[in-house]
């Protein structure tokens, strides 16, 4: 099961978290779960975590509640918004943190080259374009990746609701 949905946020709550992703939040440097060195290999993006503002976290919440119709009772602690370069795959999935992930699609440029993939069997399987303000429910034992771009330093920004338990 994998949900794709446009014009996730009204237009004024897509500003207000433009605005806040591109100009308030501070990020942290996030590295791949289990490793040790942190150095560029290991290197997944930054992150600005949901904890730090109750409020926000709320918006993105209830607007997933509301637009994929589930029930959000818990979310994982480590769900935030992510900047990122696209310089290379990192296929992965999210078994251990969730049951299920939402990835908001916040600021970068429209295209097929900075979105989000899946793998099926190993193999590159199903594409998501990135495009602002789009949304993304899926499984969270499904392989995914960021698309990896040719364009230097493209970069973009995204949430992840690690959702932990949820009723639909």
């Amino acid at each position: 099961m994998i949900k794709i949905l446009d014009n996730f946020f009204e237009e004024n709550d897509l500003k207000f978290i433009q605005d806040f992703t591109l100009n308030k939040a501070f990020y942290s440097p996030c590295f791949l779960e289990g490793t040790t060195e942190k150095n560029q290999e290991n290197f997944y993006g930054n992150r600005w975590y949901f904890t730090y503002e109750p409020a926000i976290e709320k918006i993105f919440t209830k607007q997933v509640e509301k637009k994929f119709n589930i029930k959000i009772n818990k979310i994982q602690h480590s769900s935030g918004i992510d900047q990122r370069n696209l310089n290379r795959f990192i296929p992965h999935d999210d078994v251990g943190l969730s049951k299920l992930n939402a990835l908001i699609m916040i600021s970068g440029p429209t295209a097929v080259t900075n979105g989000t993939v899946f793998y099926t069997k190993g193999e590159l399987d199903i594409h998501v374009g990135f495009r602002e303000n789009r949304a993304v429910l899926f499984p969270s034992n499904w392989m995914h990746s960021p698309q990896k771009s040719e364009i230097v330093n493209l970069k973009r920004f995204t949430a992840t609701l690690f959702i932990e338990d949820y009723e639909e």
